[in-house]
């Protein structure tokens, strides 16, 4: 393995991409991520909030603000969560172990070196134990980050290239990429659980859980329209969960990877080495990583790459295009 080391140059708060001429204030990123993450916090409890009135219209009015106050408690317990332990929940999904100074002193090094470059603290270095090359980063905010790699990147790649990697990780962490997408899985999360509530509640008895009075009319028209309300929200609740989650994804993933390429390849002064990077782990072939879809925008290149790379709903570009961009630095 290689062990030039690329010098690494200290990211500025302003500077302009080669590949594409445009000025890029990462200040502005930043306050923009940071207000788009209470922004999410907020959005949570406002959609739960309003299912959980409708959901108390058709079954008991006068729990009303039991409903509510029940749905804004699971907004506020996900957005806590979602803030406070994203992190050890990615970690732990992807089974991610920590590194230590004595068995990864290569990897810890080339860390040291690249935080520098991004002037943030030093992050918590993890091990995955796969051979499919790929890593990511977690946490929420510069001062409690976590970066977690796998032993097969760190098997196919020389320094200059993992320095890269480790630098596109790194800007992730400066520019709070990582909370906002902490943000966007407890939003989603929360989605989700209500969607399951509302299965669970037809499947256990629906219209026919409510109180005396509410039961009384619902033996009626009235019942036929609320279950059919239900069964309306429950259809909405079950295509628009995934589908939201996948375009929020969407939405966020691609820029900011191509954000994330353009700072790190500042930060090591060699997109080469990053685009050498890309182009490897385009080319593997062994085992597929393993984890869950909830944390599988989170990685530097999609865990199923070479499967759906190009598919519209893709959470990350096409290798290909962040090569070409990388190139044109």
């Amino acid at each position: 393995m290689t062990t030039t080391t690329t010098r690494t140059s200290v990211l500025p708060d302003v500077f302009t991409d080669p590949a594409s001429g445009q000025r890029i204030n990462l200040l502005d990123y930043k306050a923009a991520n940071l207000r788009m993450s209470w922004v999410m916090a907020l959005l949570t409890m406002a959609i739960l909030a309003g299912l959980a009135y409708l959901l108390a219209q058709v079954t008991d009015v006068a729990s009303t603000g039991f409903f509510v106050g029940s749905a804004l408690a699971i907004g506020g317990a996900q957005g806590a969560v979602g803030f406070w332990f994203s992190d050890k929940i990615a970690l732990a999904a992807s089974g991610a172990h920590k590194a230590t100074s004595s068995e990864h002193r290569y990897l810890v090094n080339v860390t040291e070196a690249v935080a520098i470059g991004a002037g943030v603290p030093m992050p918590d270095i993890y091990v995955i134990d796969s051979p499919a090359p790929n890593a990511f980063a977690t946490g929420r905010n510069p001062q409690h980050s976590s970066i977690a790699v796998t032993k097969g990147l760190l098997e196919i790649l020389d320094r200059q290239e993992l320095e890269g990697v480790i630098a596109h990780e790194m800007a992730h962490v400066r520019n709070y990429d990582i909370r906002f997408m902490s943000m966007l899985v407890a939003t989603v999360g929360a989605i989700l659980v209500l969607r399951d509530l509302v299965m669970r509640w037809l499947y256990w008895g629906g219209m026919g859980s409510g109180s005396g009075k509410r039961r009384s009319s619902d033996r009626g028209g009235d019942g036929a329209r609320g279950q059919g309300v239900m069964a309306l929200l429950l259809i909405v609740l079950l295509v628009l969960a995934p589908l939201l989650a996948t375009l929020l994804r969407l939405a966020v993933s691609r820029r900011r990877e191509y954000l994330a390429d353009a700072a790190g390849a500042y930060i090591t002064r060699n997109p080469e080495g990053l685009a050498r990077a890309l182009e490897k782990m385009r080319s593997y072939r062994g085992p597929q990583l393993e984890v869950s879809e909830g944390v599988r925008h989170m990685f530097f290149v999609n865990p199923l790459f070479g499967q759906n790379n190009v598919d519209m709903f893709a959470t990350h570009p096409p290798i290909e295009e962040r090569i070409k961009r990388l190139r044109r630095m």
